[in-house]
């Protein structure tokens, strides 16, 4: 009535950003969000994604043990690639934010957390 937007619709629009292999791999364990200011449905936003240092870190470092695999690697290096299927690191962390589009105003500011799905748990 009011034209103002759900809190629902800011969920869905929050993990239109995040990649697709994410859900493909890991499921979502947590969100928390902060709104900063209310938008009307007929705003335009922009919706943002990117890992934190937690798993930026992991997708970097050139030494990572993940579930007790040696994932060693250096991009352009002639040592042989990791066993990839073992190297997936078990969360993931992704900080969000949502902003007009129109003046970059932000209308919301997020934080999701992942797990690695069971059926892609190694044994």
């Amino acid at each position: 009535m009011n034209q103002h937007v759900n809190n629902v619709k800011y969920v869905g629009w929050v993990m239109e950003s995040v990649p697709v292999a994410v859900f493909e791999n890991y499921e979502l364990s947590s969100m928390t969000l902060k709104y900063r200011r209310q938008c009307n449905q007929s705003d335009a936003l922009q919706s943002m994604c990117s890992p934190t240092s937690y798993t930026a870190k992991l997708e970097k470092e050139a030494e990572v043990e993940v579930n007790g695999a040696d994932c060693s690697y250096t991009a352009g290096s002639q040592t042989s690639i990791p066993d990839v299927a073992k190297c997936v690191p078990p969360h993931l962390q992704f900080t969000h934010l949502l902003r007009l589009q129109v003046d970059g105003a932000e209308i919301l500011q997020g934080k999701t957390q992942w797990r690695l799905k069971k059926s892609k748990h190694l044994h």
